[in-house]
């Protein structure tokens, strides 16, 4: 939990496209989450951004709403200069 803290916490106060974490909510409540990192797997560090932490409360799932936070990162990827998102 603290590693996405300090992550997120610093999202807000650079000027780097990433990283960049998006909440969706419902009446005030978080009911998912992403993240478009610039790295998740050490061995491969040519390989990004990444997305992770992706999540939907299961009262919110079928809806398509995980489909809606992937396109929202991959505008954002393709703003920050990248086509695609690699997914392992």
């Amino acid at each position: 939990m603290k590693v996405y803290e300090d992550c997120i916490t610093h999202s807000i106060t650079t000027d780097s496209p990433l990283p960049i974490w998006y909440l969706m909510e419902d009446s005030g409540e978080i009911i998912g989450c992403a993240g478009l990192i610039s790295n998740d797997f050490i061995s491969r560090m040519d390989l990004w951004p990444w997305i992770c932490a992706l999540y939907i409360e299961n009262s919110y799932r079928g809806r398509s709403l995980g489909k809606e936070l992937l396109l929202r990162a991959k505008a954002d990827a393709e703003k920050a200069g990248k086509n695609s998102i690699p997914l392992y």
